[in-house]
């Protein structure tokens, strides 16, 4: 089966001509559009899908499909997007049937992290497991949850919304409006809004400069660099992070049954002192039973994932 996926981001979206068994044909980007009107982005998303019709068409090969991964709640049954958060001008956009009309195609579209894990799963680190759950750690915490190497939705298509397990019932506030999510402590933005104060502080730190001049260039990596130098402040800083999706993780492994986590996104770039610190925290709060068969891994793909995820929507 041959198939086209698109990953839909805030400021560019990303597509490929896949093989979802591991051949990628081509690849192509265009900026989404993300402040202009609905039809402006839906432009640009058949302007990468022609793109990569017309290399089919040149190589003999037939397109079985296309899959689509969009950022926000989607109505899996009807095909239709609702307020997506990184495209303001979309309300309650009917994706599905806008495509087929074009492309005369099959057309399946997913929540974006969902795609991330899927794509993990055929193409990446999930690869050897039927189960896991695929953590995307960027703005926000997404996460799609794999079982028999398919998606897994839930009642109403929703399933999945990993940063919003709430860890500490008094903590701060999440954009979600609730209190203490996940996402509110280690969502990029949270994440480093905590941290500039402690670098701007910590005088004997390597970021403590940039902490104060420069405050918006500072990422997880830097964190991890930082930390690799032996700066106390910055591996501190990602100990903590570790642990707090360590406590989430836990719980998700109790509830679940399920022990496989990989974990990709912005936040997963920064290393071994994130990773020691969620694995350490996930194994002493799982239940006896789980804890030696908890595996904690980085994603494979990294910016790739969501469109090969898409891809494999029709596998």
């Amino acid at each position: 089966m041959i198939t086209i996926g698109v990953d839909i981001g805030g400021t560019s979206m990303k597509a490929a001509l896949t093989e979802p068994g591991g051949t990628v044909y081509a690849k192509t980007r265009r900026p989404t559009l993300a402040d202009r009107e609905q039809e402006a982005t839906i432009g640009q998303l058949h302007d990468c899908i022609e793109e990569l019709q017309e290399l089919a068409n040149a190589e003999s090969l037939t397109v079985d499909g296309i899959g689509i991964g969009v950022p926000g709640a989607i109505d899996i049954a009807s095909g239709t997007v609702f307020h997506p958060p990184n495209l303001p001008a979309w309300k309650e956009v009917p994706l599905t049937d806008i495509m087929r009309d074009r492309w005369e195609r099959e057309v399946r579209i997913d929540n974006d992290a969902n795609c991330a894990a899927l794509g993990e799963a055929h193409f990446g680190a999930g690869r050897e497991y039927d189960n896991f759950i695929g953590l995307t750690l960027g703005t926000g915490v997404g996460s799609g949850i794999i079982i028999g190497n398919r998606i897994y939705h839930g009642e109403r298509g929703f399933a999945g919304e990993f940063g919003h397990i709430t860890i500490d019932f008094n903590g701060p506030p999440c954009n979600c409006g609730n209190h203490g999510c996940v996402e509110a402590y280690v969502g990029i933005g949270y994440m480093m809004r905590a941290a500039i104060p402690l670098l701007r502080n910590a005088s004997a730190s390597p970021l403590h400069e940039r902490a104060r001049q420069n405050p918006e260039s500072l990422s997880p990596e830097d964190l991890s660099h930082a930390a690799a130098e032996g700066d106390d402040v910055s591996a501190d800083i990602l100990r903590t992070a570790g642990d707090r999706l360590g406590v989430a993780i836990a719980s998700t492994a109790n509830l679940l049954d399920m022990t496989t986590f990989i974990i990709g996104g912005g936040i997963s770039g920064a290393g071994d002192v994130l990773f020691d610190g969620i694995r350490a925290s996930a194994s002493s709060r799982a239940l006896k039973v789980h804890r030696d068969r908890l595996v904690i891994l980085p994603a494979a793909l990294g910016n790739d994932a969501g469109m090969l995820g898409a891809a494999a929507l029709l596998v």
